[in-house]
């Protein structure tokens, strides 16, 4: 299980919060072949393996296999909340070199994987869930870990006016490609989110609140635009300066 379960059963947590958005009967950019459809699913699960073959060890911050099993069964027997109490307990951290040698690491695979990732949605567009069924987490996954030292507002800039098509074409949900949007404003640039997605785990309080945004309008009115119900109170923070 380890980091990419744990990842995903977060993210699928934050989609579960919201319902709605575009949904249409989907058609790939491309005819495909039923060969070319098995290449490109093991195109995939590679994609998806190598993704956290270094970053589920820095995020534990420990190489130890044993005490990571030990996260998986706090996490398999309390769910996410009691996975980050046992983890915080234990207060673990890698050795700086150690720390920095995996990252150099992580970051080639990230680069290699994204160029990966955006042939195929150049060539395929966004493939949706009913193309890659149990593989459907790893498009997002890609995308929401952006090659190191690229600029992050022009690649958020740019992957919106890619995405947002995908959207209307119903390849992509609505809620997916808000929860890009929303996870790399909110865990990359620091910012408010913008469609208010992005449920967030509290460390002092060890809660998931809710997401925090600039203007509830604003908000609104972007959900509205892609297909999302509106927030309503409760479902959202106001950012306060």
């Amino acid at each position: 299980m380890n980091f990419i379960k744990l990842y995903f059963s977060l993210w699928a947590f934050l989609l579960t919060q919201f319902s709605g958005g575009i949904a249409q009967e989907y058609q790939l950019k491309k005819d495909i072949s039923p060969e070319e459809k098995l290449f490109l699913m093991e195109v995939i699960q590679e994609i998806s393996e190598k993704d956290h073959l270094y970053r589920g060890k820095i995020s534990n911050g420990t190489l130890d296999e044993n005490i990571i099993a030990q996260m998986d069964s706090a996490y398999e027997a309390g769910g996410v909340e009691a996975y980050f109490k046992y983890k915080q307990s234990l207060n673990l951290s890698l050795d700086k070199t150690i720390k920095d040698s995996l990252w150099q690491l992580q970051h080639r695979i990230d680069y290699e994987n994204h160029l990966c990732l955006r042939g195929i949605f150049d060539t395929y567009g966004f493939l949706p869930k009913e193309f890659l069924g149990k593989l459907d987490y790893v498009p997002i996954l890609i995308l929401m870990h952006p090659p190191k030292d690229w600029d992050i507002p022009q690649y958020l800039e740019d992957y919106s006016k890619l995405l947002k098509p995908e959207v209307i074409a119903g390849r992509m949900p609505a809620k997916t490609y808000a929860t890009f949007v929303d996870n790399i404003k909110g865990k990359i640039l620091r910012q408010p989110q913008l469609y208010g997605t992005n449920m967030q785990y509290d460390s002092k309080t060890q809660k998931v609140l809710p997401p925090i945004i600039a203007d509830l309008q604003e908000s609104n009115a972007a959900r509205q635009e892609i297909g999302l119900p509106l927030l309503k109170s409760g479902e959202y923070r106001l950012f306060k300066n």
